[in-house]
């Protein structure tokens, strides 16, 4: 028998609505009914200290039988990669990570050795770009990070991107190159941002910088310009995507179309049932409001125990915390919509939908 997490609660003194949680000393409430905007930016948070390891590593029976799996073209690649990261912190343990858990393809190998091999945009360094992304790859949840920015709708989706090293090392080498420019899953280009190539200051790895502010400028094109320096839009001065944004640049992205899921009293059981049957592995955005007093998208991983586990974008790291307690400050959810149609949400639970185009 399922028992809702979601139990309406007694009406509060001078009204308000019951469906969000007390709001804390001077939170911005930017949702709005028909375009709710998210622009959470987190307090400023120092990067976290890399743990120096040994420059080499063991070899394991595990490495040597998948490097031999990999055939004599690909090991060339992995050891010609091998030596662009062996003399920065835990870089030879990342690579071997990636190679032991198969996640080292031959088109991974292929666009990582590219990085260095063919030309770069003005400013970016092919070596330092692969240390970034085998460290992305080998640890996303600890290595993608939206710093000081309003970018943690564009932050979850660069860590979804992670979960397919081959798409993803793509989208980098594609972004990174002269041409700025990269093909996603629907046949839409992505564009490199204007002014994503310079360090704007916000901390985030140029990795990140080029991914987020790409997926930023693209996803809020409705709204003009992107401004990276600023993080803002020409004609909307207001930071953040909207979740209809981030549900249309996420259907580009994963070439499926998403539906937005308003979280309330008539969702709330389908919601819990469709948490039962994710898959390992599964993920997708959810909208909270006052988090931590203001609004922020986190990346929902599926259940341990009881409780939600989560991705968040402003703290690079992986939570926990009860599930009830989670549901209680989601507002909306970003879906793919095969996802949504394992169960049952009434028409009025769909607040938007988004088609790959």
């Amino acid at each position: 028998m399922i028992t809702s997490l979601f139990q309406k609660p007694v009406a509060r003194p001078g009204g308000g609505s019951p469906f969000k949680p007390p709001a804390a000393t001077g939170p911005k409430d930017d949702f709005q009914p028909a375009d709710p905007a998210l622009a959470f930016k987190p307090p400023v948070a120092p990067a976290l200290e890399p743990t120096v390891a040994p420059k080499s590593l063991a070899v394991t029976s595990t490495s040597t039988a998948a490097l031999a799996a990999l055939g004599a073209p690909n090991v060339a690649l992995y050891q010609a990669i091998q030596s662009l990261v062996c003399d920065t912190p835990r870089g030879v343990q990342q690579l071997q990570q990636l190679l032991e858990q198969g996640k080292l393809s031959s088109g991974t190998l292929q666009n990582l050795h590219s990085l260095t091999q063919k030309p770069r945009a003005q400013g970016l360094d092919g070596q330092l770009l692969t240390r970034e992304t085998v460290a992305i790859l080998s640890g996303p949840d600890q290595n993608i990070w939206q710093a000081e920015r309003f970018t943690c709708g564009a932050t979850n989706l660069e860590r979804q991107w992670a979960d397919h090293p081959e798409s993803f090392t793509a989208i980098v080498a594609g972004l990174s190159s002269p041409e700025g420019k990269t093909q996603l899953l629907s046949g839409f280009t992505l564009q490199r941002a204007e002014g994503s190539l310079a360090d704007d200051g916000s901390g985030r790895t140029h990795t990140d910088r080029l991914l987020q502010s790409s997926i930023m400028a693209s996803a809020g094109a409705g709204r003009g310009q992107y401004d990276v320096s600023t993080d803002r839009f020409s004609n909307d001065q207001g930071g953040g995507l909207k979740v209809a944004e981030i549900a249309g640049i996420t259907a580009l992205a994963q070439n499926q179309p998403q539906v937005v899921i308003t979280y309330d009293s008539k969702s709330a059981r389908a919601t819990q049932e469709l948490i039962s049957q994710l898959e390992p592995g599964e993920s997708f955005q959810t909208a909270m409001t006052n988090w931590e007093g203001r609004d922020h998208m986190l990346l929902f991983q599926g259940t341990q125990d009881g409780s939600a586990r989560y991705y968040d974008p402003a703290d690079h790291a992986q939570h926990t915390v009860p599930l009830r307690d989670f549901l209680w400050k989601t507002q909306y959810l970003v879906l793919p919509q095969a996802m949504a149609s394992r169960v049952h949400f009434q028409p009025e639970s769909v607040h938007s939908q988004a088609q790959p185009k």
